[in-house]
């Protein structure tokens, strides 16, 4: 089968830096044809370091290529434009987190895609790591009972940390309260280049339509990694007869569950081989008591670190779209109700602790606060498509 010619759109991001080793790595799917960025500079060094063609502008890239994919990279705010764009060329599309600013915002691209036929997916990774994947599996087997309570302590959180939670919960969000705390800190910029000067640390409580209930703790410092943050996070999640915390699962034999239900603890086990130099994952399983449960690395005979397999897998979702004519594995839809649970729980830090249930209003005065901003720093309508294909968006 013909390999799929693929764009990486928008090369300065952070994301640029994990997608194109990846790209390179899936030689028998994709074939890397041009990068595309308005920072001349950027985009010339990362085209001639992988012998592609450099674009500084979306409309010449469309133009002068017959593209498959397009790995859409660029700032988050602008998304929405340039998936539309995108879109309207004909161009099947992975974008970065988030989908959108805001669930408007989405509806533009999910709308825009399906009219023009082509696909959309979200490159959300975090439930695509090998152990959330084994986790995920133990969830399913029953191995721990019914799922009560999931807690993650001082991670990411946002739409990722919102994404993650929904997953191992197994259902749909139907109410979120959330409440913040913010306090000054020594100005700084982390690694990602992003100004500091205060910390807002938020928490949201969640409950899920099978009576499933989560919490969790995110700050815009503990998400940086800097000031000592996010030394020691914590992922926890209860069940009827066990659990499974970061990463260790707790199993109370069937004979001792009521004479003190003392748990015996199973670490993962992983299984590795060498491909090329590379340390790559095989297999990674539990050994439990009643058998081992297990996730096999699809990726395994390619050249990528366990820690790249999520990127793969989201890659490999677009391309098998494309080829087998079928929607994404995750897809735009669960990509928008991320954001709208993380929209939710500013919701609720704004209306006082409010609980809001979902689905939300259909723009909430949150969103219409972020359009405002967008268009009095853009200087056009947020839903302008044509005008903001044009417009450089600045990293933070």
């Amino acid at each position: 089968m013909d390999r799929l010619k693929i764009a990486l759109v928008g090369a300065g991001r952070r994301g640029a830096g994990a997608h194109l080793p990846v790209i390179a790595a899936l030689d028998d799917v994709f074939e890397l044809v041009a990068i595309c960025d308005k920072d001349e500079e950027t985009v010339h060094r990362l085209a001639t370091e992988h012998g592609v063609k450099a674009y500084t502008s979306v409309r010449d890239l469309v133009d002068g290529e017959d593209l498959d994919v397009a790995d859409v990279v660029v700032p988050g705010g602008a998304h929405h434009a340039i998936c539309c764009f995108l879109a309207t060329a004909g161009v099947h599309q992975i974008v970065e987190t988030p989908i959108a600013i805001t669930r408007p915002a989405a509806d533009l691209m999910i709308r825009a895609a399906s009219e023009a036929g082509v696909y959309l997916e979200v490159a959300e990774n975090y439930y695509r790591a090998p152990i959330e994947r084994l986790k995920k599996q133990v969830l399913i087997s029953d191995v721990i009972g019914e799922i009560s309570r999931i807690y993650r302590i001082c991670h990411e959180g946002g739409y990722h940390g919102m994404s993650l939670l929904r997953i191992l919960a197994g259902g749909n969000p139907t109410q979120v309260i959330g409440l913040n705390h913010v306090t000054p800190v020594v100005p700084h910029t982390d690694r990602m280049k992003r100004r500091h000067e205060r910390e807002s640390w938020s928490l949201s409580f969640l409950e899920f339509d099978n009576d499933v209930a989560a919490l969790m703790v995110y700050s815009n410092v503990i998400h940086a990694r800097s000031l000592g943050r996010k030394q020691a996070g914590m992922d926890e999640i209860d069940g009827t007869a066990g659990s499974i915390v970061d990463g260790k699962v707790y199993v109370v034999p069937k004979e001792e569950l009521e004479t003190g239900a003392v748990a015996q603890v199973f670490e993962p086990v992983r299984e590795m081989q060498v491909v090329d130099d590379v340390e790559v994952l095989k297999e990674i399983r539990y050994e439990l008591p009643g058998g081992p449960i297990s996730w096999d690395n699809p990726f395994a005979g390619y050249r990528l670190s366990e820690g790249r397999v999520a990127v793969a897998d989201e890659l490999m979702s677009i391309a098998n779209a494309v080829r087998e004519n079928r929607q994404p594995d995750y897809g735009a839809e669960p990509g928008r109700l991320d954001q709208e649970m993380s929209l939710a729980v500013n919701a609720s830090i704004e209306a006082k602790r409010e609980t809001i249930t979902f689905p939300l209003p259909s723009e909430t005065d949150v969103e219409m606060a972020i359009h405002k901003r967008f268009e009095e720093q853009y200087g056009c309508a947020w839903d302008d498509v044509e005008k903001l294909v044009d417009v450089f968006f600045p990293r933070r």
